[in-house]
């Protein structure tokens, strides 16, 4: 279900369930809800449960869903996040299946008439996808490829293997031109986001694994959290 909570008071303003017609696993979302500016006001959109739904702010009804694979399988979780861009809204399922960008508006069932494009070569498990500067950017974690795909047509621009042997739990988090990620075993790596795949470089941080978060930026700092500390980088 959604919740809404009034933060003042901590008291629960409306709760809606969100149905699905999946099994087991799959009925399970590690999703984070997120709101999206439309043609026709914010809303909330949620991925769950096989589904991509936009959701009223005002009492979290259910406006529109489109099912975001046709595959039916009892353990297709959901981990990532859905992220928006200029109109579209880009929803990623797991286990190989396909990032798929989905048009604004419509209401009810959409499945037939949303989708924009579907990328299939290398999609992401449990990595949210990451727009940056008109720039779309998708992180296969378990092949530790990253691609760059155009966000309104969804071709891809590049793609790269990226320089570790364990796999990536975090998602590429994007600052000052540049892509950076977090292998499992501690490693950071640091990929140009321009106009083809290059890695700029790396920096290990042997013995303080398992890593599984995403690094932060904030103030002109990068934030690295390992299983044993947390590390600041910044300009002197």
């Amino acid at each position: 279900f959604l919740l809404c909570v009034d933060p003042s008071n901590g008291k629960d303003l409306w709760r809606e369930v969100r149905k699905t017609d999946s099994t087991l696993e799959s009925q399970e979302s590690y999703a984070t809800p997120i709101p999206f500016q439309g043609k026709d006001g914010t809303q909330l959109i949620i991925v769950g449960g096989d589904h991509v739904s936009g959701h009223a702010l005002a009492d979290g009804k259910e406006i529109w869903r489109a099912r975001l694979y046709e595959k039916r399988d009892d353990w297709y979780r959901i981990v990532t996040s859905a992220v928006t861009h200029q109109g579209l809204i880009y929803a990623s399922g797991p286990k190989g299946q396909p990032v798929v960008a989905f048009r604004e508006g419509g209401q009810g069932n959409v499945t037939d008439t949303a989708v924009a494009w579907r990328f299939t070569e290398s999609p992401t498990d449990w990595s949210t996808p990451l727009v940056m500067d008109g720039k779309l950017f998708v992180l296969d974690g378990g092949k530790k490829v990253l691609s760059r795909l155009d966000p309104i047509t969804g071709e891809k621009k590049w793609s790269g293997k990226l320089p570790v042997r364990e796999v990536i739990w975090g998602s590429p988090t994007g600052a000052d031109g540049k892509i950076y990620l977090h292998s499992e075993e501690g490693t950071v790596v640091v990929c140009d986001a321009g106009d083809s795949f290059k890695v700029l470089g790396t920096l290990s941080f042997e013995g303080e694994g398992p890593c599984r978060g995403s690094i932060a930026v904030a103030q002109d700092q990068i934030f690295v959290r390992t299983a044993k500390k947390l590390h600041c980088f910044g300009r002197k």
